[in-house]
């Protein structure tokens, strides 16, 4: 059965939708992306979204998440929506849904659904599950085992700077072969962006609330990634007792009072559940590695004899104890920074901040020498800004964004705001490039390239063949050549002048995440989530040579000017420089703290720009930008100032400026040491 998605359809499951492309009862589309059938409705009772199963060209079910059409017009509730995709994009664990691609599904009277398509998990949620055995609690083995599934996945959203702020029963997926599955990112939220809208009395802080499960921080709208281990003690008190942990709440105590419900959970594991579920977030673990180490303790002890125990379980209370008194939450101290560089605080500053009520004192850190801090900023995206460029005549600055806009920066004047900007009706913008002064090629979520007269605005030409998002470009004016990496697995060579598809190149296992073309415009290299690069050869489309060596997806990848070199890096925090001619790899660069997600080199060869995204619980060494000298192979400046992930870098043609751009919405102008 081919269903309609239309919200005000009448006859959604109209018997001949099957042999139609067009809906026969309100003459909607039914396919969905041109190529998704809607087999099944399985959820509309949930207050964001209406869920779905649907068929792709090859039989195969996946989800379709929809925004619900009365939420269309809310921009914080598309931005949540929006939120869910771009989380779950960057993931990849398999307690995490693979997200396919984000749509937008047009309706017969012209109005625009959002969409997600992702992975199928097969099986029951945790709520279903317990409900089916009749509310039976499970032992505590299970419950240890679940335990730390949730919390190694939540260890590594917690790393992406992300918390989920909806964790319960419902939320959590169990798969025939036992593995827990955490969905429904969609209220999930940037840390440094939540602390700073409330420490810095900005608006929009949303509050998430699922009675029960909610912490008492974040039903007044103040979530924090402790925030997520109360909802994650709340989840196992529901499964070690098999009732509503609000069914065991004592208001007169303000306490959970579920402890004699659980007669088979050791007094450790319970205390463990406790911590968890501590009124003041200061009073639970301040991280998700603490916790396993006290799992790791309860485990030792359980597989001890009755009578060796009690010598062990001292070990469990200091665990516990441990597990709390740790410094300051990394979040807390990267917005304690922000904070004050933006009241005029100097470097060492001692300064307080209030949180739920409690006042806790940090130390600004003492940066060390060869630290540069950005000299101007370009303000006025909403969104992460994906991707930079300068105009040939380098008087131009050009930033494409998940706000759906390219806007056009002056470099010459210190106006911070953007002098035009050009909105794409096709989502979010992911790259851009300019073909001359007065054309620039744009691509992204609509899976097309648009070539636009920067003066009118308006598209010359739109360049159509990927099946997904296109996240990069790369252009060579004088071989008449740009070459586009999507989220299909491939890259597309195509003729500036004409439009013309040239060739599809073909081998990757996973999203194209980076592409770059040789000075001479006869070789192309692209970077994937797969763990590989491939040289191509841009006049057959044959694969020239695979490297392998990255231990993550390749987020980023530059071919040195001198046309000998490529340089990669990688989630796994790495920099790799390769030979071209023979596929070696020379010398790995290692310094970085986080995730790797943009490159950048002078005009020279010599010196190489990496972006990334600071630790701020590492005082000295952690920096969002390095600067790298390649002849001695080592890092020689750290420039901070973003407080997210940097995804593009460009310099200018004389090398004295460097441009950068995040996930934290904003671009940033340095200024580089004479080399």
């Amino acid at each position: 059965m081919r269903l309609c998605i239309n919200p005000s359809c009448k006859v959604p499951n109209h018997p001949d939708n099957d042999d139609n492309s067009i809906c026969q009862s309100c003459g909607s589309e039914l396919l969905i992306d041109d190529c998704y059938s809607v087999t099944k409705l399985l959820n509309d009772s949930g207050g964001f979204g209406v869920v779905y199963e649907i068929e792709n060209p090859a039989g195969q079910a996946k989800i379709l998440k929809i925004l619900k059409q009365e939420l269309n017009e809310d921009s914080k509730a598309v931005s949540l929506f929006q939120q869910e995709a771009f989380v779950l994009g960057q993931i990849e664990h398999a307690g995490i849904p693979k997200i396919e691609t984000y749509v937008h599904h047009t309706l017969v009277d012209g109005k625009i659904l959002h969409g997600i398509v992702m992975q199928k998990i097969l099986g029951l949620n945790l709520e279903e599950w317990i409900n089916q055995r009749q509310n039976k609690p499970i032992a505590q083995k299970r419950a240890i085992v679940w335990l730390r599934q949730l919390v190694e996945i939540l260890s590594l959203v917690h790393s992406r700077g992300y918390f989920h702020r909806d964790i319960k029963p419902a939320n959590v997926m169990m798969t025939p072969s036992g593995q827990l599955v955490l969905i429904d990112f969609g209220t999930a939220r940037e840390a440094t962006h939540t602390y700073l809208a409330k420490i810095g009395g900005l608006q929009g802080v949303t509050s998430i609330c699922s009675v029960g499960y909610t912490a008492p921080e974040q039903e007044k709208g103040f979530a924090v990634p402790q925030s997520d281990f109360y909802s994650l003690g709340c989840t196992m008190i529901h499964l070690v007792t098999g009732k509503y942990p609000l069914d065991y709440y004592n208001p007169a105590r303000d306490m959970f009072e579920w402890r004699s419900h659980a007669t088979e959970i050791s007094d450790e594991f319970g205390d463990l559940i406790d911590v968890l579920i501590a009124r003041k977030p200061s009073d639970r673990p301040v991280n998700c590695e603490s916790i396993l180490k006290v799992l790791k303790e309860i485990e030792k002890i359980d597989q001890l004899a009755p009578h060796h125990k009690n010598s062990k379980r001292k070990s469990i209370q200091k665990a516990l104890k441990e597990s709390t008194r740790k410094p300051p939450s990394p979040i807390v101290l990267t917005v304690a920074v922000i904070v004050a560089a933006c009241a005029g605080l100097s470097i060492g500053t001692v300064i307080k901040i209030s949180v739920i009520g409690e006042e806790i004192n940090i130390q600004l850190p003492v940066f060390r020498q060869k630290r540069i801090t950005p000299t101007r900023y370009f303000i006025g995206h909403s969104d992460n800004v994906q991707n930079l460029a300068i105009s040939p005549n380098g008087k131009t600055l050009a930033s494409a964004s998940d706000d759906g806009t390219v806007k056009f920066w002056d470099l010459e004047n210190d106006n911070p705001n953007p002098i035009r900007e050009i909105r794409d009706q096709g989502g979010w913008v992911r790259a851009v490039v300019f073909i001359s002064d007065r054309e620039i090629a744009t691509a992204g979520q609509d899976k097309n390239i648009k070539i636009i007269n920067i003066a009118s605005g308006k598209i010359e030409r739109t360049l159509s063949k990927h099946t997904n998002l296109i996240n990069n470009l790369a252009i060579a004016p004088a071989s008449n050549l740009i070459a586009s990496g999507s989220y299909d697995n491939t890259v597309n060579l195509w003729q500036i002048s004409t439009g013309k598809l040239l060739r599809t190149l073909t081998g990757h296992k996973d999203k194209i995440w980076g592409v770059a073309i040789a000075p001479d415009g006869k070789v192309v290299v692209s970077a994937s989530r797969d763990k590989e690069l491939r040289i191509w050869d841009v006049k057959t489309g044959e694969t020239i040579k695979e490297l392998k060596g990255h231990q993550s997806g390749v987020t980023a990848v530059l071919i040195t000017p001198d046309g000998k070199q490529i340089i990669s890096a990688s989630n796994d925090k790495s920099i790799r420089i390769w030979d071209l001619a023979s596929g070696k790899q020379l010398f790995v660069l290692t310094g970085h703290d986080e995730v790797i997600g943009s490159l950048a080199i002078t005009s020279n060869g010599k010196y190489l720009v990496s972006g990334s995204k600071e630790r701020s619980d590492i005082k000295d060494n952690s920096a969002s930008i390095r600067l790298w000298n390649l002849q001695n192979r080592s890092s020689i400046a750290n420039l901070i100032g973003h407080v997210d992930l940097v995804n593009s870098l460009v310099i200018s043609s004389d090398n004295l400026k460097l441009i950068s751009s995040g996930q934290d919405k904003n671009i940033n102008v340095w200024d580089l040491p004479k080399f």
